[in-house]
């Protein structure tokens, strides 16, 4: 089983945050899962609500910031002695230069997740395209999204890259995956419902849970662990979790991580 840090390392540290995805690299993970939306004034950035009320001590949707201004909110992260300590919403381009390395070295992959099902983010496709392009990093990208429009769109930009078809259901995703080239099927993991699913599709089948069985930090509640043996047999190849270092071993030293 395929292990991929959702939103890093997620319930040990804030979500989409370089310190949530810089604790992800000491597991030895298959990839890292990460949401991207558009600014105001057309910059790529990592949050996954389209609003920032959340995971911020803002308030507003991501479209009507420009970056300065998302930049001055505060994400809050493990205090540091007495005092809180804050972090804010990164750019796409401060993600690439810290997970470049351990791409090119580790072979580690990234999932960017378009977050356009909601606000349809114009030219969103082009954008993040030319990002991976520029830095060379197309082998090591997985493009998905739960708007079949945006996964078909990247595609056939680009038939060369990876994509993922995003779905509430198996069922879901193969519907897509008759219609249009797709690489993987990402079903929610509550939600494989076809019982011969090994002989439908040779195709990855990533599954991925919510917030409700997998909290983000700091919300310190009981996380759900999975049977990966069960998961296997019934044919699903890996899974998105808040949690890989419970399913891990930490391979770099001493992890960053507190669980």
């Amino acid at each position: 089983m395929k292990i991929w840090a959702h939103r890093g390392c997620s319930y040990a540290w804030p979500e989409n945050t370089l310190q949530a995805f810089e604790a992800a690299c000491w597991y030895p993970i298959t990839g890292i899962e990460l949401d991207i939306q558009l600014t105001k004034d057309q910059e790529v950035v990592v949050i996954h609500d389209e609003k920032v009320d959340r995971t911020t001590d803002g308030i507003g949707y991501v479209k009507d910031f420009v970056l300065k201004e998302l930049k001055e909110l505060k994400i809050i992260s493990h205090p540091s002695g007495t005092e809180n300590q804050y972090v804010q919403i990164p750019t796409m381009e401060e993600v690439f230069d810290i997970l470049s390395p351990y791409c090119r070295d580790n072979g580690l992959l990234i999932n960017i997740e378009l977050k356009n099902s909601v606000v349809r983010y114009e030219g969103m496709e082009d954008k993040i395209l030319d990002m991976v392009r520029k830095w060379k990093l197309e082998d090591y990208v997985v493009f998905s999204s739960f708007n079949p429009e945006s996964v078909h769109m990247i595609k056939e930009k680009n038939p060369a890259v990876k994509t993922g078809i995003l779905a509430a259901s198996v069922r879901a995703c193969l519907d897509f995956a008759r219609k249009y080239p797709v690489d993987a099927l990402h079903p929610y993991i509550n939600g494989l419902d076809v019982e011969d699913l090994k002989d439908r599709t040779i195709l990855p089948v990533r599954a991925w849970n919510i917030r409700k069985f997998e909290p983000f930090y700091p919300d310190r509640g009981e996380v759900e662990m999975q049977n990966l043996d069960e998961l296997e047999k019934i044919g699903v190849t890996d899974i998105f979790t808040n949690v890989p270092e419970k399913y891990l071993q930490e391979t770099k030293g001493k992890s960053a991580v507190s669980v």
